[in-house]
């Protein structure tokens, strides 16, 4: 049995596939740059030998704060050669939440992307004992110092190492790692509390990807385009691990705002997603439908687009009709090639996976926690269920606890939080992992996600009521961009919005509000009318006591800058309340 390690998943890598062809793709202007695996092991030697200098023991803890990049892989492979443990750092965090991390890490090496997360480090450098050296990516003005050092003065200098050579290097340093060896610590996102450092070992991860490919058909012709962040594992394990162990380019999408131009440039098969894409592109058809002039093709394209709202065999005549005249055209906006969408990190609504199913674009979804390395569960292209999560993977059991909380084992479970004992004891008991997660069981074994335990809350009437149900109806407004509902011991149901401000000028222009600004918008007696009766008609499946009674438009988003959403994008809901509590107050006691 070969070592569950992700060294003997590069060897297998190494040993299967062409080392030259270029793997890794960075869009730099208009040019797409390529790296092969060849250049990316040789660099990571070369980086390891240079942290070994620095006299780096085996399991200290070395962060990367960076967007994703080459160089991000070339300092994973660099740290887990040689059993120097990861803390991946998302680059929107404050300087006290990463000076929290580092601290509690004990963290000795900081792998910065740019100058701006360098000046972060800086203002807080003083304060950590531990923090010996940074790293900077990007080529920075005084960067070649005792404590900062740039990253091209140390790989730059770099020799190919032959093939054979490489390969008994990789050996040596496999002979030296195992499996229950600790390979990274990532910080949770921290909605309810601080964060927390989820330990996950190689074999973590080794036994998550080889489920994987159980399920996904992976392999070296697939191009995957990488959007989500590396400091999550959600892209980490799925959108890099997967793609590259098994031999697929990717490319990196330079933002969120540019993936539509690079889909059609990159034609990718596989997209790692969140379903706030996948809404995107939904209301931005459906957009697009409503906008045209009239005319024969504004007929076809309503036509199709509500067809795809209906569940009809793709081998009638009116779904050939729709396909051969718009849906065919639409699967060339994403380049033509996907096989399917992996959806994660949040709920997918059900009818925006249908629609795309109908048209011919499959979005598998799935479930898991960085807790879990992480994927418990995702759909199967030959039995895709919306409106689930999918069947455990293979290695992985599931069961529920008699209040619904959904519990897992396998060789995915975290080792535990870092320095933090009595949290690990909480949650894993018996080797069985509490998610916190309520959900439900269905007959063929797959798993559906109810509600989040913590953010369940009953009313004053006794009534408990799941807020992110709620949420996931009200999202399916167009210009409802982001909306918290809240409650919690109060007598009524309320939520508060904020707006898609495109949409609602485009509303407001139907209507023909007159208004010379946004809050004069937001106020506008017709404009509150019409959000009324739109919440009525999408809350017409819900029990009157789930219902919105009150709601309030917020002008400024909701941000991770700003505290309201983690680096994950999931709402902060104490945070959000506690500042928001006068404005949640008043539709308690508005007349």
């Amino acid at each position: 049995m070969q070592k569950r390690t992700l060294i003997q998943l590069l060897i297998n890598v190494l040993n299967k596939f062409d080392n030259e062809r270029n793997t890794i793709f960075n869009k730099e202007k208009n040019t797409y740059l390529g790296f092969s695996n060849l250049n990316i092991v040789s660099r990571a030697f070369t980086l390891n030998n240079y942290l070994k200098t620095l006299n780096l023991q085996k399991g200290e803890r070395v962060a990367i704060i960076s967007e994703n990049r080459v160089e991000w892989i070339i300092t994973d492979i660099a740290c887990y050669l040689s059993g120097f443990v990861t803390v991946p750092i998302y680059t929107s965090l404050s300087e006290s939440s990463i000076k929290y991390i580092l601290r509690d890490s004990g963290t000795r090496i900081c792998f910065v992307s740019t100058k701006l997360q360098l000046e972060k480090i800086i203002k807080i450098q003083n304060e950590l004992n531990e923090l010996e050296k940074v790293i900077t990516y990007n080529n920075v003005e005084n960067c070649n110092t005792d404590k900062v050092i740039c990253f091209d003065k140390i790989v730059d200098n770099e020799k190919k190492i032959d093939s054979k050579v490489l390969l008994k290097e990789m050996d040596k340093y496999n002979s030296t790692i195992d499996e229950d060896d600790l390979l990274s610590i990532i910080y949770t996102s921290g909605t309810t509390g601080i964060p927390k450092g989820v330990m996950l070992t190689h074999k973590n991860i080794y036994t998550n990807y080889i489920d994987y490919l159980k399920v996904l058909d992976v392999n070296s012709e697939d191009v995957f385009l990488s959007y989500l962040p590396y400091s999550h594992i959600y892209e980490r394990s799925a959108g890099y691990y997967l793609p590259f162990f098994s031999g697929s380019q990717i490319y990196y999408a330079q933002s969120i705002d540019t993936i539509a131009v690079q889909m059609t440039e990159v034609r990718p098969t596989i997209i790692i997603t969140v379903p706030r894409l996948l809404d995107k592109m939904y209301f931005k058809l459906l957009k697009n439908a409503g906008e045209m002039s009239n005319g024969f093709r504004k007929k076809i394209l309503k036509y199709a687009v509500n067809l795809a709202k209906e569940n009809i065999p793709k081998k009638s005549l009116k779904w050939k009709i729709a396909d051969f005249l718009v849906y065919k055209k639409i699967r060339k906006r994403t380049g033509g090639r996907i096989k399917y969408f992996v959806s994660g990190g949040g709920a997918l609504n059900k009818s925006i996976g249908e629609f795309f199913d109908n048209i011919g674009i499959v979005t598998l979804e799935g479930y898991g926690m960085t807790e879990t390395s992480p994927v418990i569960s995702v759909n199967l292209p030959s039995k895709n269920k919306y409106g689930t999560v999918g069947p455990p993977l293979d290695t992985v059991k599931v069961k529920l606890a008699d209040d619904g909380e959904i519990m897992v084992k396998g060789e995915l479970v975290m080792k535990g939080y870092y320095n933090n004992p009595e949290e690990t004891s909480r949650t894993i008991v018996d080797g069985w992992l509490y998610t916190g997660d309520i959900g439900e069981i269905d007959t063929d074994g797959y798993i559906k996600i109810t509600e989040r335990k913590k953010s369940l809350f009953k009313t004053s009437g006794g009534k408990y009521i799941a807020p992110t149900h709620i949420e996931e109806l009200l999202s399916q407004i167009p210009y409802i961009d982001q909306v918290i509902v809240v409650g919690n011991e109060k007598m009524y149901v309320t939520a508060l919005f904020v707006p898609d401000l495109s949409e609602l000028k485009e509303l407001a222009k139907n209507l023909k509000i007159i208004y010379s600004n946004i809050k004069e918008l937001i106020e506008s007696e017709l404009l509150i009318k019409k959000i009324q009766q739109d919440l009525s008609s999408v809350q017409k499946s819900l029990a009157n006591y789930e219902r919105i009674r009150k709601f309030t438009i917020i002008e400024v988003p909701f941000s991770i800058e700003t505290g309201e959403l983690t680096p994950s994008l999931k709402l902060k809901r104490k945070y959000i309340e506690d500042k928001y509590k006068m404005v949640i107050e008043n539709m308690y006691h508005k007349i």
